[in-house]
């Protein structure tokens, strides 16, 4: 039997952990996401209800911050193409730029399903997983070797933390769907980082 209080603590302390990752306010619920609603206490199952995926704040955190791991990685690795120096860089990074813009396309579907805008509240944090307003300058301006260290450097800090947030999420209150996407998103991550050429 689950003790309905050790779950909720533990989904508090994911909710957390969330929210200190993104530096700001991941992990609260956006206006949009059915404000007038009253969220059941932890552990607590509403009656009749029918959506096993109901936003909260979890979710919604993990959605946001994902996708804007994501899409910053996806940018970063379509510049391979003109500037790595390895013909082994360039096909790993367009592989994996592919497998970002189609976990992009599900994880926005789960965050538009929930009611919530998709206007990516971590622009320009600086944040575990996400490189600086002057790292992105300097993979901008890198070519050869110089550029696929960087590029490498990045990708093993941002796959790394996307599967250190999906294995949270996946122990927190989240719907089947977004847990599903997590262990996708844990998966593809480490298969991803497996398959990193060395420096």
């Amino acid at each position: 039997m689950t003790d309905p209080s050790r779950g909720g603590t533990r989904n508090l302390a994911v909710a957390a952990l969330l929210c200190a990752l993104a530096v700001s306010g991941c992990a609260s619920s956006p206006p949009s996401a059915h404000p007038a609603a009253p969220r059941p206490a932890a552990g607590a199952t509403s009656p009749g209800a029918t959506s096993p995926s109901a936003p909260n704040a979890t979710e919604v955190g993990w959605l946001q911050l994902t996708i804007a791991m994501d899409d910053q990685a996806r940018r970063i690795l379509e510049l391979a193409p003109q500037r790595s120096g390895s013909t082994r860089m360039k096909d790993w990074a367009a592989e994996t730029a592919v497998q970002h813009r189609d976990r992009l396309a599900v994880l926005r579907s789960l965050l538009a399903a929930r009611g919530v805008p998709d206007d990516n509240p971590h622009e320009g944090h600086d944040m575990p997983g996400m490189v600086d307003a002057r790292e992105m300058r300097a993979l901008r301006a890198a070519r050869g070797p110089r550029f696929d260290r960087l590029l490498r450097s990045a990708l093993i800090e941002h796959l790394d933390q996307s599967r250190k947030l999906a294995a949270a999420v996946r122990k927190a209150g989240a719907g089947a769907d977004v847990r599903k996407a997590a262990l996708a998103t844990d998966t593809s991550a480490a298969e991803a980082r497996r398959q990193l050429p060395p420096a």
